[in-house]
């Protein structure tokens, strides 16, 4: 089969262009990683003061407790020392009511008081734990900055190569089939230009009619797939 000089300069220049489109790729996901890395520390940074902030509340419902249990246990006093001076049963069973309706609130509240005790407690553990979270976060991001950033300088100093080259052989290219491959780049990419294999494109899987398979085996000139107008050519 005879030399194609025009498809070999087109499969050359889409060597690089694939090549090109996966770089470009990674050049744009390389910031998104660096962004969800940020975003992870974010989030276990807000789930500390998240936890920061139900501890915080659970000890002010401690602290209203005790002042509230202070209160009935200082009533319970001025009570009892009522007692001493009461003249009649009735004033005394009533004093004795009272009491005894107060010891039953502290009781209430020292319930709830030892509740909010292991709630506190267990929250403090949550805070402890949210903590070396956010540590390990900010670790794997340091450790992985540095690493990025490297890869995004080996990605910039590829796609300059590579690009330059592609300059270079495009320059050889006759324009206006150089336009064409252009326009169909943008709508295939990656696979611009594929083979015929089994008298099949690799693009569409689509059977080539005889009279193409003719062309490609002429090898004189670009064929293009009726179908998918992708370039083709046999393997």
């Amino acid at each position: 089969m005879r030399e194609n000089t025009k498809l070999e300069g087109i499969k050359k220049l889409h060597k690089l262009d694939r090549k090109l489109i996966v770089l470009r790729k990674k050049h744009d996901e390389l910031p998104n990683t660096l962004k969800q890395l940020d975003e992870a520390v974010e989030g276990k940074d807000k789930a500390l003061q998240e936890a920061g902030g139900r501890l915080t509340a659970l000890r002010t419902r401690y602290d209203a407790s005790n002042l509230e249990l202070k209160a009935h246990e200082s009533e319970i006093e001025r009570l009892e020392s009522q007692l001493l001076s009461v003249k009649t049963n009735k004033e005394y069973s009533a004093i004795l009511s009272e009491t005894a309706t107060e010891k039953a609130d502290i009781a209430k509240i020292e319930d709830e008081m030892l509740l909010l005790i292991d709630n506190i407690e267990q929250q403090e553990k949550t805070i402890q734990e949210c903590s070396e979270n956010k540590r390990l976060a900010e670790r794997d991001r340091e450790n992985h900055k540095d690493e990025i950033a490297q890869e995004q300088e080996e990605v910039s100093r590829s796609l300059r190569e590579f690009g330059s080259q592609r300059d270079t052989i495009a320059a050889i290219i006759a324009p206006e089939v150089r336009h064409q491959y252009e326009r169909i780049l943008k709508k295939r990419g990656a696979s611009t230009v594929v083979p015929v294999i089994d008298n099949s494109c690799q693009g569409c899987f689509m059977k080539m009619t005889p009279q193409v398979q003719a062309q490609l085996l002429k090898n004189e000139s670009i064929i293009y797939c009726k179908f998918c107008s992708r370039i083709i050519y046999l393997d």
